[in-house]
């Protein structure tokens, strides 16, 4: 069977804390089902100028265009330009959200391909710190200011995301916690009843903020 994609669902997530084995789940994935994207990923999209070049033909290059290079684009380059486009597709959709855009960036799929290695392959040493500044950020969560409920709320996301990246998983009864304790003094009359609630175990944090945003224009 011919896939335009790989199956979305079939791609394994890259997870910095187990970032070895999340790589050999993806390269295992892609050189038994689409043998053809691994190849530009390993070797690039590489693109052979011809040894004999036909003056009579009018297939050009954009990049030849200044040299005056005359180049014919057969259908095996065509093809190979697409599949560099497809596996940097599949290789971005392997990353968590908030990482997409940042890697979007990368023009080819092989560069993409280092830039991934490089970050999240870093030694254990490396990840330990970012492991532990990411715990302390989280310790110290406070609300900045005359920031608003939805800012304060984005933040802690964040930390708390980038957390899960690392492999430390945070329980949603001292997730919320946080949240309620890291408001405004202004918030006490409200977040006090919170506070003792006895389902914040299950709650979500998104279900959280919603609660509290009701007051928000109160506070």
């Amino acid at each position: 069977m011919d896939h335009q994609y790989p199956t979305v669902a079939k791609i394994p997530v890259l997870d910095s804390g187990k970032f070895e084995q999340r790589q050999f789940r993806i390269q295992q994935y892609l050189q038994h089902e689409h043998y053809a994207l691994w190849e530009v990923i390993e070797f690039g999209d590489f693109y052979k100028v011809p040894t004999n070049t036909d003056p009579n033909d009018t297939s050009r290059r954009k990049d030849d265009e200044q040299s005056g290079r005359t180049v014919t684009i057969t259908t095996e380059d065509m093809q190979r330009k697409k599949n560099d486009v497809k596996a940097k597709t599949t290789l971005l959709l392997s990353l968590p959200d908030e990482h997409q855009l940042r890697f979007s960036k990368y023009k080819t799929v092989k560069e993409l391909w280092a830039s991934i290695l490089k970050t999240f392959g870093g030694n254990e040493a490396i990840k330990k710190r970012k492991k532990n500044l990411l715990k302390q950020q989280y310790g110290n969560f406070k609300a900045e200011g005359s920031e608003t409920l939805e800012q304060t709320f984005n933040r802690l996301q964040v930390i708390v995301s980038q957390l899960q990246f690392m492999d430390v998983e945070v329980e949603k009864d001292d997730l919320n916690q946080k949240f309620i304790t890291s408001l405004a003094p202004e918030w006490m009359m409200h977040t006090i009843v919170w506070r003792n609630r006895n389902d914040l175990d299950t709650m979500n944090l998104d279900d959280l903020y919603n609660h509290l945003k009701v007051y928000e224009a109160e506070v």
